[in-house]
């Protein structure tokens, strides 16, 4: 697994979180964890790593992240959560999302 590409996802997607004032839940980081390392050796495997490529998996883990917002929970004095259920439905009507499925 390339772990520059795997890092810059990483960073895409801590930006955006950030941006959208969230967190991920525990479960759904690991799932997020995953689904990231999924997508950078599925770009591997199509031998899809110029940076065009990684543009466009950034672009589309943002996306992902954006449809999670939809279902954040508001939390009092924290940032806003996200939890397992977004990732569900959130996959359910994206996919198919290259390279996330």
């Amino acid at each position: 697994m390339n772990q520059t590409i795997l890092n810059e996802l990483k960073e895409s997607s801590r930006i955006k979180l950030n941006s959208l004032n969230v967190v991920l839940s525990p479960t759904i980081q690991e799932n997020f964890e995953t689904i990231l390392i999924d997508s950078v050796n599925r770009m591997e495997r199509e031998n899809r790593t110029s940076i065009t490529d990684i543009n466009l998996a950034k672009q589309n883990v943002n996306v992902l992240i954006e449809s999670f917002a939809i279902y954040k929970e508001k939390q009092i004095g924290d940032k806003d959560i996200i939890r397992y259920q977004a990732l569900n439905e959130s996959r359910k009507g994206l996919c198919p999302l290259w390279p996330i499925c």
